[in-house]
């Protein structure tokens, strides 16, 4: 699923710089998740990029949480 560049707005929130989108995913009625905001794969993937894009998270940041999943991740034998 693609961003488009008018699918977003930037601002610095408590400091932060953060990325506004529209919750435009939500559970289906009638499903466990209904109401629920829903974040698939191809979706984060994209806001991860327009993040880096406009520098609201690092590259750096990417590399401290890859790294701290391999420490999380059981070894597999």
């Amino acid at each position: 699923m693609k961003i488009a560049e008018e699918d977003f707005a930037l601002d610095v929130i408590d400091g932060e710089p953060a990325i506004i989108v529209m919750l435009n995913m939500l559970g289906q009625a009638g499903s466990e998740w209904e109401g629920s905001p829903v974040f698939g794969k191809s979706y984060l993937l994209e806001l991860i990029g327009r993040s880096l894009e406009h520098n609201v998270i690092l590259a750096e940041d990417i590399q401290g949480l890859i790294r701290k999943a391999d420490r999380l991740t059981p070894p597999t034998t």
